[in-house]
């Protein structure tokens, strides 16, 4: 994939400080929500169309459910924003997902509710 990242880094140096940032400050801002929520995996997934980022976490107020949560971060978010900045959007976005439509959604039969 051609592609350089904002600030002219390469897509490598970007996505390693997009995603040590994240899996410092995800586990944070998912326990310090109201439902209390645990970071299970992130994964990274690098496809034809970009580099994907996925998140599994739970969160107490649903017990036994598991949510999952993927987006594209090479090049959607790193064509505009440096990796911190970045990685606090994904957080924002991801948090906002679950309080506005995931929680309010059946698991499917697996006991995970995706988007």
């Amino acid at each position: 994939m051609e592609h350089t990242p904002r600030g002219g880094m390469g897509v490598n140096e970007w996505l390693a400080q997009f995603q040590r940032s994240t899996e410092l400050s995800l586990p944070r801002s998912l326990a310090s929500e109201e439902d209390q929520g645990s970071l299970r995996e992130m994964v990274v997934d690098r496809r034809e169309d970009g580099v994907w980022m996925t998140v599994t976490f739970s969160m107490a107020s649903h017990p036994g459910v598991v949510f999952e949560w993927n987006r594209k971060v090479v090049p959607d978010l790193s064509a505009d924003w440096d990796p911190e900045f970045a990685s606090m959007l994904f957080r924002t976005h991801l948090i906002e997902w679950y309080h506005t439509q995931a929680k309010r959604r059946p698991p499917a039969a697996d006991g995970v509710v995706r988007g």
